[in-house]
């Protein structure tokens, strides 16, 4: 009896060194905010990349004097400002090579992405670079005075830092101007190549009618007012 006692006491024993242990192992680990540690090793991933970018965005219009068009870049389609996003991780991104030989990525794709934006899809001359950061309050997100609205073209005023051509600021987001429907249908409009699906249909109402290849070949003559901000608020041409 004596000897079993003494041996449950010495399993008791081991168990709560095993615990403190475990337990003085929790403590750094909560202090450190494994989560927020996450969140900065990203954010630098980002920084990183994107300043990359920069410089290789110079070299090649050094080498052809004019930036990538959206196709040379992105991997979908640009949309009316002549936007669209990057991701050498996506199946459809192009081959960059000899400047990279694959095209960064946000850490959290496609739940996040670089933004690519050119003032032509011809030959830019000008380009802008954007990416969001995932801690609310790093300095840099001051320095791209993208604090109140953050930054981007209207269609995706999410980002919060980037880069551009030399001598071009980044575009701050802007508030669209209040938009008031016609009372009727009007003619001469065209399906244009939104990301956006919300379109106005005869009734007068935005609904969803398809892609934009659906649009052309279902309405070729009909007006498709989209929202820039995907709200649903149509707008006219």
């Amino acid at each position: 009896m004596k000897k079993n006692s003494l041996k449950s006491f010495t399993i008791m024993e081991i168990l709560i060194v095993i615990s403190l242990i475990v337990l003085l192992a929790i403590i750094p680990l909560m202090a450190l905010n494994p989560k927020t540690q996450i969140e900065k090793s990203q954010d630098s991933k980002r920084k990183a990349e994107v300043n990359q970018l920069q410089k290789v965005l110079e070299d090649w219009y050094n080498d052809k004097n004019c930036y990538p068009k959206p196709q040379q870049i992105c991997y979908d389609t640009p949309d009316y400002t002549n936007s669209c996003h990057i991701c050498g991780s996506n199946q459809n991104s192009p081959n960059f090579s000899p400047y990279l030989n694959t095209l960064p990525c946000d850490p959290q794709y496609p739940k996040k992405n670089y933004l690519y934006k050119v003032d032509n899809i011809d030959c830019p001359q000008k380009y802008w670079i954007y990416a969001k950061l995932s801690i609310k309050d790093d300095p840099i997100i001051e320095e791209n005075k993208c604090t109140d609205n953050g930054c981007g073209p209207v269609t995706e005023c999410i980002y919060n830092i980037g880069v551009s051509s030399p001598g071009t600021d980044l575009e701050r987001c802007q508030n669209l101007p209040t938009i008031t429907l016609a009372p009727t249908i009007q003619t001469n409009y065209y399906c244009r190549n939104f990301n956006s699906l919300y379109v106005l249909s005869e009734t007068n109402n935005c609904n969803i009618c398809g892609n934009y290849q659906e649009c052309l070949n279902n309405n070729p003559n009909k007006t498709f007012f989209i929202d820039p901000l995907c709200q649903q608020v149509c707008i006219k041409n």
